[in-house]
């Protein structure tokens, strides 16, 4: 009866399809074409609301009481009951306003299995230049990872690189190529301070132009280890001050040494540093201090998924989940702005006049 009964359905299934396909001929070529085109909108709002995360809360209110409200494009979008507020699973994220999905997945691809500078990456896509570098920034906002605890062994090392302003419209002088005359640590030495223990995790974060003291340690890896830490470095007296105020174990050598003796060595830090720089200074032609920051965000998250497969499609799950990449990505020249006044003594000079129609403010990442 069983076999009788699936046997029916898919002739049953067979005929209406043959019915389809006489009465789809009986149309004209514009009643054809409007009905194809109908089909595939139907298409794209089900495989772009399949891989859009799902919607369970308000981003803006937090409130779980939503009702559906229509599409725009291809995404559903919903409406809060509680604020008012219309928004979709993309809102905040690092594709909210992004209008070709298709090019910016191809684009979300190549970014993250190469570095290429943005000339490369627009002609590769068919984009403008100042649209490559929008959907660089907008990716890169929504990565940043930093370990919630260093374990064992843990080494530590600055990075330095020249301050930069490239790009920066209106200014009355540049800075001639091949560097600075000024030699030694100075306060042009964009400082990034790299962490990193033995089991892969770790810290590129951009503290300071200039000097590096304890202080600017302390509230960029305070906290961090736990108690059985030995933190690995060169004979850094900020670096040997924070250790002693964490109350962790310090193994400091000569820098000219490379080497504490046995395990005790920051040759994997200076593995990332030698490598990170290369791809600044050379693979990306340089990088403006403003967005230094980012470029090391990218750096660290190519360093975790580079031995997965489908690594885009697991950047592309993590950035899903945080609805505050909007944010972050136009309110970059604050954040900017705040670096350069409160850790530098360069002065901020010639802002950006770029503005955007939605500046969302949202409560949770």
């Amino acid at each position: 009866m069983v076999e009788k009964y699936y046997l029916c359905q898919k002739i049953y299934g067979m005929e209406i399809q043959e019915k389809i396909k006489m009465l789809f001929k009986k149309l004209d070529i514009s009643e054809q074409r409007k009905v194809l085109h109908e089909l595939e909108f139907k298409s794209k709002v089900m495989v772009s609301n399949a891989k859009i995360m799902p919607v369970s809360s308000c981003p803006y209110c937090d409130s779980k009481r939503l009702s559906k409200n229509g599409h725009r494009g291809a995404v559903q979008r919903y409406k809060c009951k509680d604020c008012q507020k219309i928004f979709s699973g993309t809102t905040g994220t690092f594709i909210h306003g992004i209008k070709d999905r298709e090019k910016f997945e191809r684009y979300l691809k190549i970014m993250i299995e190469h570095y290429l500078p943005l000339k490369e990456m627009a002609a590769k896509v068919g984009i403008s230049i100042q649209t490559a570098f929008d959907w660089r920034h907008k990716i890169l906002s929504g990565l940043r990872n930093s370990p919630e605890v260093f374990k064992g062994i843990t080494e530590i090392d600055d990075v330095w690189f020249l301050y930069s302003q490239k790009g920066r419209k209106g200014l009355k002088y540049s800075r001639k190529r091949g560097g600075s005359h000024r030699q030694g640590d100075n306060k042009y030495q964009v400082k990034l301070l790299i962490t990193a223990d033995r089991q892969k995790h770790k810290d590129l974060s951009v503290v300071k132009i200039g000097r590096i003291t304890k202080a600017d340690i302390q509230r960029t890896i305070g906290g961090k280890f736990d108690e059985n830490s030995v933190l690995v470095s060169d004979r850094h007296r900020s670096i040997a001050s924070f250790a002693k105020s964490e109350g962790i174990q310090h193994k400091s050598f000569k820098a000219s040494k490379h080497t504490a003796g046995g395990d005790f060595h920051i040759q994997t830090v200076n593995n990332y540093s030698s490598r990170l720089k290369r791809i600044i200074n050379q693979d990306l032609r340089g990088v403006s201090t403003k967005y230094l920051q980012n470029y090391s965000n990218w750096f660290g998250e190519m360093e975790e998924i580079k031995s997965q497969q489908d690594g885009h499609k697991v950047v592309k799950r993590t950035l899903l989940k945080k609805r505050d990449t909007w944010n972050k990505f136009v309110n970059t020249e604050k954040g900017y702005k705040k670096f350069i006044k409160s850790y530098s003594e360069r002065t901020y000079r010639c802002p950006t006049q770029r503005k955007w129609s939605s500046n969302i403010c949202i409560n949770k990442g």
